[in-house]
């Protein structure tokens, strides 16, 4: 699939398949759409749900009244682009409808690059997804929903910080990257995907008749966490597919002992006279030692560059101590620590992202 110059504008554009004399719109009210966390531009799915007799579209685990077309049927997904009103409240217009009688005449692209440019300019940052990693919080709604299978996948997925080893980094990055590219490359898909887990919790809770306010809450939190989660793959497939020497990835690493942590991989083949680099980002905030940044260069795989970045007070001087029993167990390793830079205060701000590259790019979305 191939986004060009042109296509910017098709991608950008809203072209709503039913007009206001045909077709009202369907509104979600400005309390609701908080609840579920809508934004403007953003790109959804919902599904066609019976309720009686009557319609309903089933928007991020809650059914919603909405004004519907004549022509929708039960368990049929649309996509729909948010557009917010001056009020609060958010109108969905359809991207496209694909019903039985128009499915032949259909063009799925269009949805499908509208997501993947929503996802491309979706922040960085994964607020939901550590909250919800976060020590107890998806072991109460598990155990509140009676799934052992989904309460055993989830303790599965977390190693404990006392026994965290490079092993179980290696395992937590391939689940991160889904099983979406596990299968694009022939293999087995990880048995603890952290997106799939997220989708069985949301499905779940949307099996309800009558989701309580909580669980509209849950709900919503899942579904941006799951967005949080896809914009972290299709960066890091939009960063291979622009340079084969590149590679860029994060993750939010959960733990059953203590707080998560995010990783971030950037890393740079050894390309004209250059060395390799691999960069690794790592940033955690517990109770124990407060905030802490963590920048490590790796320099063709055997020099070690370290900075440190400590807000707590005794925790930078305690890092500096350490600086020679690190020095040595790397050294264990084959690696040589060229330098250890420790500061007491808070990283300062990294240099604004560039935009996604809209032209020219292809991703494979075969999975």
């Amino acid at each position: 699939m191939i986004a060009g110059p042109d296509s910017t504008l098709l991608i950008s554009r809203v072209n709503p398949i039913f007009t206001e004399s045909r077709f009202t719109l369907p509104l979600v009210e400005a309390s609701t759409a908080r609840q579920l966390g809508l934004m403007d531009g953003q790109v959804v799915q919902a599904l066609v749900q019976a309720r009686g007799d009557q319609l309903g579209l089933l928007l991020r685990g809650r059914l919603l009244e909405v004004a519907m077309a004549s022509d929708w049927e039960a368990g049929q997904n649309l996509t729909f682009r948010v557009q917010a009103n001056p009020n609060g409240s958010m109108t969905l217009h359809p991207i496209a409808h694909v019903s039985p009688a128009t499915a032949a005449a259909a063009t799925p692209a269009q949805p499908l690059i509208s997501r993947l440019e929503n996802l491309l300019f979706h922040p960085s940052a994964a607020p939901d997804l550590q909250a919800l990693f976060k020590p107890g919080v998806l072991d109460a709604l598990l155990s509140r929903l009676m799934r052992p299978d989904l309460q055993a996948q989830w303790q599965a997925m977390r190693p404990s910080m006392a026994q965290i080893s490079p092993e179980a980094i290696r395992l937590a990055l391939v689940a991160a990257m889904g099983s979406e590219a596990a299968l694009a490359r022939g293999q087995l898909t990880p048995g603890h995907d952290p997106k799939q887990l997220l989708h069985r919790l949301l499905l779940e809770l949307g099996h309800a008749d009558r989701p309580s306010e909580q669980d509209r809450d849950t709900c919503g939190q899942l579904q941006r966490a799951i967005d949080e989660l896809e914009s972290a793959q299709v960066h890091a497939a939009q960063s291979q597919s622009q340079s084969q020497d590149s590679l860029m990835f994060s993750i939010v690493l959960p733990f059953k002992d203590a707080e998560p942590v995010e990783i971030s991989f950037q890393g740079k083949r050894a390309i004209a006279g250059q060395p390799e680099l691999l960069t690794v980002n790592i940033h955690s905030n517990s109770p124990e030692y407060g905030e802490l940044w963590l920048k490590t260069e790796v320099h063709d795989r055997s020099t070690v560059e370290l900075v440190m970045w400590a807000l707590q007070d005794g925790v930078a001087e305690q890092a500096a101590q350490g600086a020679q029993t690190l020095g040595l167990e790397l050294q264990q390793a084959g690696l040589s620590l060229r330098s250890f830079q420790v500061v007491h205060g808070a990283r300062p701000a990294p240099e604004p992202e560039p935009m996604p590259a809209t032209s020219g790019v292809i991703l494979d979305l075969r999975a």
